[in-house]
């Protein structure tokens, strides 16, 4: 998969209230892809609203004549203190043409444009800890 991800941990979203409208109880991340595609849409990157997955909530977004997908979903650390504290994964993964593809090129890396928008944005918030790549 022509994918990297970037993993953080806080308890800014919801981890423990299983909303009606969930496809599974574990699809969690509707309010971190709400909150990130408006600090996208803040910084000029054209985004869609969010969607549901079996496993979370993703956004598409494009900048830079490229176009992204946005995966998101997250595990509760079981703190009692604070059902919401848990990890966060944000997948980001840049659509290839088929030609792109064929070559080797246009592989995503921890420099892209997008990449480096969302660590910053996820860097500019005191709420967010542990940040780090996972490739």
């Amino acid at each position: 998969m022509n994918a990297t991800d970037i993993l953080f941990k806080t308890n800014r979203f919801n981890l423990s209230e299983v909303k009606s409208h969930f496809i599974n109880p574990c699809c969690f991340g509707e309010d971190l892809a709400n909150w990130l595609a408006s600090k996208l849409t803040e910084r000029g990157i054209q985004v869609s609203p969010p969607g549901q997955e079996d496993w979370g909530w993703h956004i598409r977004a494009k900048y830079g004549g490229n176009s992204y997908f946005l995966g998101m979903s997250g595990n509760a650390d079981g703190n009692r203190i604070s059902a919401n504290e848990g990890q966060w994964r944000i997948i980001i993964q840049k659509r290839r043409s088929i030609w792109q593809r064929l070559t080797g090129k246009g592989k995503i890396s921890t420099d892209d444009a997008v990449v480096h928008i969302v660590e910053a944005i996820l860097h500019g918030d005191s709420e967010f800890r542990d940040i780090h790549f996972e490739n």
